[in-house]
């Protein structure tokens, strides 16, 4: 006799969202709406642990005022760091509820190839100031730290750091000669998607938020997807590392993209993680190989 599949059990804080926004999603969507947004947007800080501590302890700190999001009269402190003394530079950039420091793997073999590197806690993330932020945002305040620094050599973005680094690659006339783009979600609406499933948000709902964000960000969400971008990526050699098995990243939506893009060198690290990735010993590896 077939054993039937376990479904997964989830935790009590998504089991109430789910009844209030399968509620008041129907009866009053409007104002479901803005707890979604505030739940979607902001991210959580989290704290540093000692492998975080010793990194930082070896970064020249840097302080950077940068705009809030679509506000140009509002500005944030943002918090970047630089270590090694290299001639070429590499700039790194986290993803959603990460931080500058959670490459405390990739920054030390860097430096020991002789790169400088360079890594930021995007708005509301880390250090730096906000308690919102998104993809596009983060494309902004990278356009800032390269005003002040100069053109990196190298980027290297994980999760939405990379793609965020994908559009301003595409939307501006920066070139780098290297780009790492590690474990990317390609399509933003099928990540939206997936959290709408997940709590359980009505359809009516889903479709005041879409036009929403596309009124707020001017960007509609069919076109925050890279595998249907037909724009240059401004490098002059990119490279994808990702997990097949990833729990975040669509495996299909990965497949589009390559297609889509053949310059792009996919290094496929199995078992890595969506998280773990930026530490793993492999991946790394391929990096340091693919930068030199």
């Amino acid at each position: 006799m077939a054993t039937e599949k376990k479904q997964p059990i989830l935790p009590t804080k998504v089991k109430w969202m789910q009844r209030f926004f399968s509620v008041a999603g129907n009866i009053a969507p409007v104002t479901a709406i803005h707890i979604l947004v505030k739940l979607m947007f902001s991210p959580q800080k989290r704290v540093l642990r000692p492998p975080h501590k010793e990194l930082l302890k070896k970064a020249q700190k840097h302080v950077l005022k940068v705009s809030e999001f679509r506000q140009a009269k509002k500005k944030l402190k943002l918090k970047y760091y630089s270590w090694g003394k290299g001639e070429k530079t590499v700039l790194l950039a986290h993803g959603w509820d990460a931080m500058a420091m959670d490459f405390y793997k990739m920054i030390p073999a860097l430096t020991d190839e002789g790169y400088r590197v360079i890594a930021f806690d995007g708005p509301a993330h880390g250090g730096s100031e906000g308690s919102a932020s998104n993809l596009l945002h983060f494309k902004e305040v990278m356009l800032d730290i390269i005003e002040k620094e100069g053109n990196p050599y190298a980027i290297i973005g994980h999760s939405m750091g990379g793609g965020a680094s994908c559009y301003l690659l595409m939307e501006h006339t920066i070139k780098v000669k290297r780009l790492v783009l590690m474990a990317i979600p390609i399509s933003s609406k099928r990540f939206f998607d997936g959290v709408f499933t997940m709590l359980k948000v009505p359809q009516k709902m889903q479709r005041l938020f879409f036009k929403g964000m596309e009124e707020e960000f001017n960007y509609s969400i069919d076109r925050m997807n890279l595998a249907t971008r037909t724009e240059k990526i401004k490098a002059e050699k990119a490279m994808l590392v990702y997990d097949e098995f990833d729990e975040v990243v669509s495996l299909p939506d990965i497949k589009d993209f390559l297609k889509a893009r053949p310059e792009v060198k996919p290094v496929n690290i199995k078992g890595a993680g969506h998280n773990h990735i930026i530490r793993n010993k492999k991946a790394i590896e391929e990096i340091i190989g693919f930068l030199n």
